[in-house]
């Protein structure tokens, strides 16, 4: 749907979508695809969608009006994304204009089908435009977060093999830019796969709710005082919206050449009539759909974590069943009943109440985002470092183009992973900078949210996609590691062969013997074992010359690192069978579901 050109509109010289050329990291990846103008575009529609599904599940709106809103958001090529990017300057948000055009094209439609009920009064009726955006985004997140998930699996995989293969590889620990004390390069490994592994577990932990309040939070158009269950409605698309009032068909206008008609009259809904009552009780759709996202474990479709495989798309089921109870078995309001419809219809959580200027979900999610982001790139910056010319240990597996000459594999991947990793901590803190928002609802903060949160989405995607065929694909050299350790000539096994010293001529003597030694050793360029003999013979002989060797040879000096790899790998085990445990559990549909239509 468009609308002709205003000021507020006018393309720029040259406009072309965003493409990805100055962000090669995300540039075709899963996440890329999910966080595009037009995936938000989809989740708008299906939040609208899912607002009339919720009405018609307490008994506010007829299913004919759900289904037919539904099957034009549907849609949603119908709509073009440029002219309401360009048309949301007018209100701020995109939402207006795109509930505009949903409404003209609700209205099209029951025309063209001869329909004389007016359907698209049940557009956007009783929210506000932070409803929609914030479900939007929460929406947008269920349906990247499980990619990331499956990638970060991918690497945790790769990281465990390659900590398995290397268990006892000996090579250089390094700190403060300086050799020190032998390590493993399995252990290095274990370390990189203890951080992704926690990473994954974060992420998958946060809690992705629907949002749903109105204009002040409190669903006041859906009180029961304020409608009726008996009539025949009537059009109150803007009246019932808690929006400012706009001409929905036309353009933007914030004033109101007549006063609203009033809140129409429903038809009598289902349920049984309370005593003392003088209105039926609204009634509740029975019918149970089919979780899709599985976001805690603990209750179903409240949490990142559950299958990364989508087996269907928010909006696309029945309102589930509703537990109209709260506290000590107090009936819920009606207000209450619909949030709980609305987070069920999208598969989203539902919040206990509405997060308007409480903005911890999108808080929570932006820091798992970074810290996932952050634990990637650890791994790159030592692949960047391991990878240099002078180093050599380990390669990616390819590296550069064709102009690349062939003495070099450039890390690119490592390159993209690292730059992704010091662009998220800054756009995270902009995110927890939106925490304080004032009054009912915010002026700044919540419009602040939604790039960082978008360009953390596809930066931490892009650097999972880019983190698993790093680690699948790096190759590791133990002659090269092995050399570095000699660069040393044995130095880093000074303290293992002071210890042995100890017991024959003391803590004092043994270190001042060593000291002398290592002296030598790398002034001469000696090994250690050959500097001792020479500084003094007769402490070497207490020693003897193969048990000197075995002790200044760092390959032997490696600790308890093979046991600690051995521990991260455990651990590794443990947490993915449990999460295959839980996917398999989520597939299962609970014993008292019902039989899906054939």
């Amino acid at each position: 749907m468009t609308s002709e050109t205003s000021d507020d509109r006018t393309e720029p010289a040259g406009h072309t979508d965003d493409a990805g050329l100055l962000s090669p990291g995300r540039a075709g990846s899963a996440a890329e695809a999910a966080t595009g103008d037009a995936a938000f575009l989809r989740a708008m529609l299906d939040a609208e969608a899912a607002l009339v599904h919720a009405q018609a599940a307490v008994g506010l709106a007829p299913e004919a009006a759900a289904d037919a809103v539904t099957a034009v958001a549907a849609t949603a090529e119908r709509f073009d994304v440029r002219d309401v990017a360009l048309r949301a300057r007018s209100a701020g948000n995109p939402v207006i204009p795109l509930v505009a055009d949903l409404t003209a094209a609700v209205d099209d439609e029951d025309t063209r089908a001869g329909r004389d009920a007016d359907t698209a009064q049940y557009v956007h009726r009783g929210a506000t435009s932070q409803d929609i955006v914030d479900t939007a985004m929460m929406l947008v997140a269920a349906r990247t977060v499980p990619a990331i998930l499956m990638d970060l699996d991918r690497t945790a995989d790769a990281l465990a093999a390659l900590a398995t293969a290397h268990r006892t590889t000996p090579a250089a620990g390094r700190t403060l830019t300086q050799h020190a004390a032998p390590t493993t390069f399995g252990l290095k490994a274990a370390g990189w796969l203890s951080s992704v592994r926690a990473a994954r577990s974060r992420l998958a932990a946060v809690r992705l709710p629907a949002q749903l309040g109105g204009e002040t939070g409190t669903l006041a158009a859906f009180a029961p005082d304020d409608v009726t269950v008996d009539g025949a409605p009537g059009r109150t698309s803007t009246a019932a919206s808690c929006e400012p009032v706009y001409d929905l068909t036309g353009p933007l206008d914030t004033t109101m050449d007549s006063p609203p008609e009033p809140l129409p009259d429903y038809p009598p809904a289902t349920g049984p009539v309370p005593e003392g009552d003088s209105e039926p009780a609204l009634g509740v759709d029975p019918a149970p759909d089919e979780p899709i996202y599985d976001l805690t474990g603990a209750a179903p479709n409240h949490s990142t974590g559950a299958t990364t495989e989508s087996r269907g798309a928010p909006g696309t089921g029945t309102a589930a069943d509703t537990d109209t109870t709260v506290g000590d078995g107090l009936e819920a309001d009606t207000g209450v009943r619909l949030l709980a419809a609305y987070a069920d219809r999208l598969s989203l959580a539902e919040p206990t109440l509405p997060w308007h200027t409480l903005r911890t979900p999108v808080a929570d999610l932006g820091s798992a985002l970074a810290f996932t982001a952050g634990a990637l790139g650890k791994v790159a910056a030592d692949v960047l470092v391991l990878s240099r010319t002078e180093i050599g240990e380990v390669a990616e597996a390819r590296g550069g183009g064709p102009a690349t000459p062939p003495h070099r594999r450039t890390p690119v991947r490592a390159a993209l992973i690292a730059a992704a990793a010091r662009q998220a901590p800054a756009l995270a803190s902009v995110l927890l900078g939106a925490l304080v928002a004032e009054d009912e609802r915010p002026a700044g903060p919540w419009q602040a949210e939604w790039q960082p949160l978008r360009e953390l989405l596809r930066l931490t995607g892009g650097a999972a996609r880019d983190a698993a065929e790093l680690a699948r694909g790096l190759r590791v050299f133990p002659d090269r590691m092995r050399d570095n350790l000699a660069l040393t000539h044995g130095v880093l096994a000074a303290e293992r062969l002071a210890t042995a010293l100890t017991p024959a001529v003391g803590r004092a003597r043994a270190r001042e013997l060593l000291g002398a030694a290592e002296r030598l050793a790398a002034g001469a360029g000696i090994p250690l074992a050959q500097a001792l003999t020479e500084t003094d013979p007769a402490v070497a002989e207490l020693i003897g010359e193969e048990r000197m060797r075995a002790l200044t040879d760092p390959a032997g000096y490696t600790g308890s690192a093979a046991a600690f790899v051995d521990r991260a790998l455990a651990e590794h085990d443990a947490d993915a069978e449990a999460e295959a445990e839980a996917d398999a559990d989520a597939e299962q549909p609970p014993a008292d579901a019902p039989e899906p239509p054939r």
